[in-house]
């Protein structure tokens, strides 16, 4: 929020996803590296930037001034739409973690060792 506030003078839009809720855009950006991820997109020079290091305000503001200045690494705009899909409001919790089931195998040797 800070970095919005100190950038708003900028021709910036920020908009926030979470991962898997905009998997075409993901997978046709390159974006499987991980969360959080930060990308500017320029749509009339068909390119993207997308900003390498960690997470943080400072980092942030470096990776815009680069992007306003053209000295930002980019990408050409993958060919084709994208779609963004409309998604569910987040709520403010974190998601339940996932309990996978063990394999069979697995179950059969933990049986073996119990016995």
């Amino acid at each position: 929020m800070k970095v919005a506030k100190t950038q708003r003078s900028q021709p910036f839009i920020f908009m926030w996803a979470q991962s898997g809720d905009q998997l075409d855009i993901e997978r046709k950006m390159n974006l499987g590296f991980g969360y959080p991820a930060v990308v500017a997109i320029s749509p009339t020079k068909e390119v993207f930037a997308t900003m390498r290091g960690s997470f943080n305000e400072e980092n942030l503001n470096q990776f815009l001034t680069k992007v306003m200045t053209g000295s930002a690494p980019t990408d050409k705009l993958p060919m084709g739409t994208m779609e963004i899909r409309k998604a569910d409001k987040w709520d403010g919790k974190d998601a339940a973690p996932i309990i996978e089931e063990p394999e069979e195998e697995e179950e059969e040797e933990q049986m073996e060792e119990e016995l």
